[in-house]
């Protein structure tokens, strides 16, 4: 799905997200996402990491991609929420993630769906021989 957008595979390509790389997450036994499809053909992905620590669960959001012609159609949302139904069965008490301070749609998304910022990380990503930086987000469950 990524190779038919080729901004997009860049995109993924500069945050290190090759197609190895995802091979790779795809395989880690803490490993969670879910996909959502139209006609057999994966339109939006969320990716993220289990993270067990004293029987509590937390989750980390790694990627969420939704392919440009599904865009501001709430497939980012909806995938938020399913991955919060899902795991809040197993006692899930935190989602967190980081972004980049220029992705500001992303922000928008995240707080729109109830995710607060909780720290910075200081010229954490380099676009374009730019550094940039990563604003931590979170949304806690009880």
């Amino acid at each position: 799905m990524l190779s038919n957008n080729i901004n997009d595979l860049n995109y993924f390509k500069s945050l290190g997200w090759t197609n190895s790389q995802i091979r790779n997450q795809l395989s880690k036994k803490i490993n969670y996402g879910l996909g959502l499809y139209e006609k057999k053909i994966l339109k939006a992905f969320i990716l993220g990491n289990l993270i067990f620590i004293e029987n509590i669960l937390e989750y980390e959001i790694l990627l969420i991609y939704v392919d440009s012609s599904k865009r501001r159609l709430g497939y980012a949302s909806k995938l938020l929420r399913k991955i919060s139904l899902n795991l809040k069965k197993n006692n899930l008490k935190k989602i967190y993630l980081e972004v980049a301070d220029n992705n500001l749609e992303a922000i928008k998304l995240y707080k729109k769906n109830g995710y607060k910022k909780n720290g910075v990380r200081k010229n954490y990503y380099n676009f374009n021989d730019k550094k940039i930086n990563a604003s931590l987000l979170v949304k806690l469950y009880d």
